[in-house]
């Protein structure tokens, strides 16, 4: 189970204003938020593979099952900073664990180890037949972590969030990506775009837009 506990306050993964110059607008950026803020989504949707995905930076708390391994996956990245950590889901009655007891493996990827040799432990669900077994691909989500992940586009000195970045993350291809999906989708599913130059970032090209979409965002694209 994954929970919000403090949320964006951005609702777009690339400027307006990159957006009207991608578009040859040269004063009014009128109309342009609409598509900026459905193109962001849909690369939110596409890069986590869950229909009311976020990739913006924010605070969660989230069950998970430690299968055993020496890891804990994560499913928001990339994880900036955990704030606490259980061994199961009441927090009055578990074990909370130290700072010093895990670290952050690998952020873009969501893990979490414990230091030492220490596992996550396993916790089957069993059945009953004519033994007792484990029930295949079922287990309790007991591990519970308070943590922040996520991107941002501007700077953020938030003295509520986990960690102290505060300088903008959001890879360059996915706010190609979004911008590329917003101009087509202003146009009205306009043809192919053919050249695109956003600030010191250039890229040519003469394909769908949403093939584009779909390449610049391949990298970041969670598993299904």
């Amino acid at each position: 189970m994954l929970i919000t506990c403090a949320s964006s306050t951005e609702t777009e993964l690339a400027f307006v204003g990159d957006l009207a110059f991608l578009l040859g607008a040269s004063a009014s950026s009128s109309g342009m938020i609409q598509p900026l803020a459905a193109a962001s989504r849909e690369a939110e949707r596409h890069i986590l593979n869950d229909p009311n995905g976020v990739i913006r930076r924010q605070i969660y708390q989230e069950t998970v099952a430690g299968h055993g391994s020496p890891r804990l996956m994560l499913s928001r990245t990339p994880v900036l900073g955990v704030q606490r950590l259980f061994d199961g889901t009441d927090t009055g009655t578990a074990t909370e664990y130290c700072s010093t007891d895990y670290r952050i493996e690998d952020a873009e990827a969501g893990f979490l180890t414990l230091t030492g040799v220490s596992l996550f432990a396993r916790d089957w669900i069993w059945g009953q037949d004519i033994q007792v077994y484990p029930v295949p691909n079922a287990e309790d989500r007991r591990w519970l972590a308070v943590y922040e992940a996520g991107w941002q586009l501007t700077s953020n000195s938030s003295t509520c969030m986990v960690s102290t970045t505060t300088g903008p993350t959001l890879p360059d291809d996915i706010q190609r990506a979004v911008l590329v999906r917003a101009a087509e989708l202003y146009e009205g599913g306009g043809g192919p775009i053919a050249s695109m130059k956003v600030g010191p970032l250039g890229v040519n090209y003469r394909t769908e837009g949403i093939d584009e979409f779909m390449r610049l965002l391949a990298p970041y694209r969670r598993p299904a």
